[in-house]
């Protein structure tokens, strides 16, 4: 899998996908308006942020950053994101081997438990 075949598929399913770089070098690929399709935030929106992950073959990143923020700061694994002070890291593994189609399983199970 790469960056590439990621924001692909993203595109592919409909989601207005953006590249972001808040740092020189540290680049995010972000899609608008993430509909949350189950849990407590059921059918609110979230811009959800992926890091671009460099290295080949490709090593899914520790983490998702959401705008605006599901949790206290600081709680549920959260953390201040270098994409800006209105965005959230959420320290989340993605088990498994990546894809694109596991991404989306990842993005919408973790905002889909919190």
């Amino acid at each position: 899998m790469t960056n590439e075949e990621l924001v692909a598929h993203l595109k592919d399913l409909g989601l207005r996908i953006e590249i972001l770089e808040p740092l020189p070098g540290v680049r995010f690929i972000v899609a608008r308006d993430f509909l949350i399709p189950h849990g407590p935030l059921y059918a609110q929106r979230r811009d959800v942020g992926i890091p671009w992950q460099p290295l080949l073959p490709y090593v899914a990143p520790s983490s998702i950053h959401v705008r605006p923020l599901v949790v206290p700061m600081g709680q549920r694994n959260s953390q201040a994101s270098q994409l800006g002070p209105d965005w959230q890291y959420l320290s989340r593994v993605l088990r498994g081997q990546p894809s694109p189609a596991a991404w989306v399983v990842h993005m919408n199970t973790v905002l889909s438990e919190l």
